[in-house]
């Protein structure tokens, strides 16, 4: 399996969600929120790499990916 930068996000919300739980406050997501999130991912992930055979432009649009929804979340939590 090739790292990707789906991947990567991946692994940075699983970490940053036990880090959160371990604190005395709510977590922001639920474990079933997270575990939604993550097959989504996942399956994003799989459908850029049927699509994307090369690993520059995979790259690129899985970081243009996560850059869009990165965005479209805040504007969502802003409004």
């Amino acid at each position: 399996m090739r790292l990707t930068p789906i991947n990567i996000v991946s692994a940075c919300l699983v970490a940053w969600y036990f880090v959160e739980d371990m604190s005395d406050t709510k977590p922001l997501l639920s474990m079933t929120a997270l575990l939604i999130l993550m097959v989504v991912l996942l399956l994003v992930d799989i459908f850029f790499r049927i699509i994307v055979k090369q690993n520059k432009k995979l790259w690129l649009y899985e970081l243009g990916f996560i850059v869009v929804v990165a965005i479209l979340t805040l504007i969502i939590k802003i409004a």
